[in-house]
């Protein structure tokens, strides 16, 4: 068989050990191994361990290869290759001996040699599904329609035996979620185990189908309450489907009733995400601080933190300005919605005060970031423009003082240059010529008044202010 380049996950490929296997010998295996591994780079005493060992077992291929697979585990082959080579010998019908070679292969990257010991092993063996399971892993990459049918052939050997989820175990394997998720949803719940289980949801989870991840993440929480894994799963799940009171249910179960979890970056963003869709700001901002702290890249966790602060009930506008213009500067690529965002904490902020002069000092300095927006963002100037105008209205509304007015000028000339109008524009242009017109006529300034409401009456032929200022003597 033409040599297969693949790469292999040496722990993946030994996992799977003979199922017919006695428990006796079993432990034998479990404690010679110990000797042999523990024992690296003592070659005397992994012989004399050995050496009892095969004669107690020297007609079970199961044994020796046990012995070989110990071996292989200390990292040498040539008493592994030793030991198949007995296994084979003392069962030639059995695969134990064909399955360890097969290993061996795989481990040297060797997969087409792989392939051929796993086939050889279906072929003297065909009641023991793992030369099945390793061939199809081995060929998954090269030909995953006939690692699939190989997989197949399990259920001649036990119709009830779960191909399918076998199946989409080797999928998710080899990062190919769609199909691995296509095999698991034909596969009954209560037949996977907790590992299954979460391949399952993951398979879901990386395809963006938060809902179907849910239902195996949700069952196999419940079955293995103390999973990791799956906690986090539901977790992760529920949050993004904004249930988010149920989300911190399994928050809680993973950060505080789970085994062996080790915690992320990502843990404590989706703990924030959850916190804050449930209205618990102070623990969102937290959780948040944590992420970055963890993660100094996750430049979108300042925005987060901004954002927390502007919802919590007592809104802190000064940290709320302090998290976003770190966001800014951190993010390198400025965007007009940051500058839209920084103006909206000072409107924000405006609208609270109930201070005059804190609320013009407010509006002043979201007239400042439009400013700015409009020196680096040339492409934006007429919406910053725009907006200057509304913010100097708000600080004094008097038409006749006119502080907008500067700014409506400005927009009105930029507007008139432009070939084509959207009709959006022609709206706010409209606005514009309005307050320009009621300005001049308060000012007794007719003429002007009514050049304005001509080109008013040019965009909203039924303006009333228009007519109004035209029917003037």
């Amino acid at each position: 068989m033409k040599t297969l380049k693949y790469f292999f996950a040496g722990a993946l490929m030994l996992s799977i050990s003979a199922q017919s296997m006695a428990q006796d010998v079993k432990s034998q295996i479990d404690a010679v191994s110990k000797v042999i591994i523990a024992n690296q780079g003592n070659l005397k005493a992994q012989q004399a361990a050995a050496k009892d060992f095969v004669k107690l077992n020297k007609k079970n291929p199961e044994a020796l290869a046990g012995l070989g697979r110990a071996f292989l585990d200390a990292k040498d082959q040539t008493n592994a290759l030793k030991y198949a080579d007995m296994a084979i010998k003392a069962g030639k019908n059995k695969a134990a001996g064909y399955l360890l070679k097969g290993d061996i292969a795989a481990i040297n990257d060797d997969g087409g040699e792989a392939a051929m010991w796993y086939q050889t092993a279906t072929q003297l063996d065909p009641q023991n599904p793992t030369g099945y399971i390793k061939y199809a892993r081995v060929y998954q990459k090269v030909d995953a329609a006939g690692a699939e049918e190989m997989l197949r052939k399990l259920t001649t050997i036990d119709p009830s035996y779960p191909v399918d989820a076998e199946i989409a175990h080797m999928y998710y394997a080899n990062n190919k979620f769609s199909k691995a998720l296509e095999n698991y949803q034909k596969v009954a719940l209560d037949k996977m185990d907790d590992s299954k289980l979460t391949e399952y949801a993951l398979s879901a989870y990386f395809l963006g189908k938060s809902q179907e991840s849910l239902i195996p993440a949700e069952y196999g929480a419940k079955r293995h309450p103390r999973s990791a894994g799956l906690n986090r799963l539901a977790f992760y799940d529920n949050t993004d489907l904004k249930n988010y009171e149920k989300a911190l249910e399994y928050a809680d179960a993973l950060f505080n009733r789970s085994d062996s979890a080790k915690f992320v970056g990502r843990d404590y963003l989706y703990y924030g995400h959850a916190l804050k869709g449930a209205g618990q700001y102070e623990k969102a901002i937290e959780m948040f601080k944590k992420t970055y702290d963890m993660d100094q890249t996750q430049n979108d966790v300042l925005k987060l933190i901004s954002d927390s602060y502007l919802e919590k009930e007592n809104a802190d506008h000064d940290m709320a300005v302090q998290y976003l213009q770190q966001y800014i500067e951190k993010s390198g690529d400025v965007k007009a919605s940051h500058f839209t965002s920084m103006a909206k904490i000072y409107r924000d902020l405006a609208e609270d005060a109930t201070d005059a002069a804190a609320k013009e000092a407010a509006l002043m300095k979201a007239d400042k970031v439009y400013a700015d927006m409009a020196e680096k963002m040339p492409n934006n100037v007429e919406f910053a423009t725009y907006q200057r105008a509304h913010l100097m209205h708000q600080i004094n509304p008097d038409v006749k003082v006119g502080k907008a007015k500067p700014f409506y000028e400005k927009y009105a000339q930029m507007m008139e240059a432009k070939a084509e109008r959207e009709a959006s524009e022609n709206t706010t242009l409209a606005e514009a010529y309005n307050y320009l017109a009621v300005y001049y006529l308060q000012n007794d300034k007719t003429a002007q008044a009514k050049e304005y409401a001509r080109k008013l009456q040019g965009i909203q032929p039924d303006n009333e202010t228009a007519k109004a200022i035209l029917e003037l003597k």
